[in-house]
């Protein structure tokens, strides 16, 4: 899967040139006028790095330039959205868009908020899965009766991030009576604390439990989708089990607003055209997912603004008001 990977964690050098002194644009025609920045929030390496530099690399060659991917990591997506904000508005840096990003604008810890962005595409929508103990439950509807009368320790990663988020919103859904969430470091972590026992569920993506689930040591007791997933067709969702929520892990990529439009659409076209190529549809089949994670600027800005207004009603438990 990995073989268009052969760049990826290269520092790219651009003889000297200061990205603040390049000029913007006048038109598309002038655009892009040099490298584009493309910024993200998780360290070199991590899941959004990997995206980002994965969803770009066939566009570099679509628009006549180079990338120079950074990570900008802490606060969340703070320090990715405090650089952003001194940029101009002239789509020669692009961000990645995702609930870091939304949960950091909800917080107020930043300049920016979501008006002041363009949800530009989205690049994947890899759908949570409720995960326990394989046999420890006999079907989701036994898992929500044991969560609305019992403590139930709910595993997932950095206390405030967009997994706690998820947690939340679950809890919610289902009436839990009290949900502990305890935090791990990586979901290999989390895995080996469900079949152990020390944490009674978790929310996870395919690739994270499935092999642990081929083994039978975990299994997943609904996607929290409002459809099936055709990896996993056995699997019910959350809407027919009595959790109608859709909690998933969504990442795409945003230009501040501003931007020109002829710009705008002319880095939408770039984009979609370099994820919709071979080899970013095999770093999505990696993971479970196909070409319908991939979105266009109408469709991920209003999936963006629902996610906004989700993170609104769990708004009290994250900021401990």
């Amino acid at each position: 899967m990995f073989h268009n990977f052969r760049i990826l964690l290269t520092a790219v050098a651009i003889g000297g040139v200061s990205l603040a002194a390049i000029p913007a644009p006048a038109a598309a025609e002038e655009f892009p006028n040099g490298p584009i920045e493309v910024i993200n929030n998780s360290k070199p390496g991590g899941g959004s790095d990997i995206f980002l530099r994965f969803a770009t690399e066939q566009a570099a060659e679509i628009l006549g330039t180079s990338f120079i991917h950074q990570s900008k990591t802490g606060g969340v997506a703070t320090n990715t959205l405090n650089y952003v904000a001194d940029k101009p508005a002239n789509g020669q840096t692009l961000f990645i868009v995702n609930a870091g990003t939304a949960l950091t604008m909800m917080r107020g810890s930043v300049d920016l908020t979501k008006d002041d962005i363009v949800p530009l595409v989205r690049g994947t929508i890899d759908p949570e899965f409720i995960v326990v103990k394989a046999g420890r439950f006999t079907d989701a509807a036994e898992f929500i009766a044991y969560a609305q009368s019992n403590p139930v320790k709910q595993a997932g990663t950095k206390v405030g991030g967009n997994p706690h988020v998820s947690a939340l919103i679950m809890r919610d859904a289902i009436g839990m009576s009290d949900q502990v969430y305890v935090p791990f470091e990586k979901s290999g972590e989390i895995v080996i604390n469900i079949i152990n026992r020390n944490v009674d569920v978790a929310l996870l993506n395919y690739d994270e439990f499935i092999s642990q689930a081929n083994a039978g040591e975990v299994e997943a007791l609904a996607i929290l989708t409002p459809e099936r997933s055709a990896n996993a067709p056995d699997i019910p969702t959350g809407h027919e089990v009595g959790i109608p929520v859709d909690i998933a892990v969504v990442r795409g990529i945003g230009v501040l607003k501003g931007t020109p439009e002829p710009v705008i659409k002319k880095l939408e076209t770039a984009l979609l055209e370099s994820m919709n190529s071979d080899g970013y549809l095999e770093y999505l089949a990696g993971s479970g997912q196909d070409a319908s994670s991939i979105a266009g600027r109408e469709a991920f800005g209003a999936q963006f603004e629902a996610m906004y207004e989700g993170y609104q009603a769990v708004a009290k438990d994250l900021l401990g008001g």
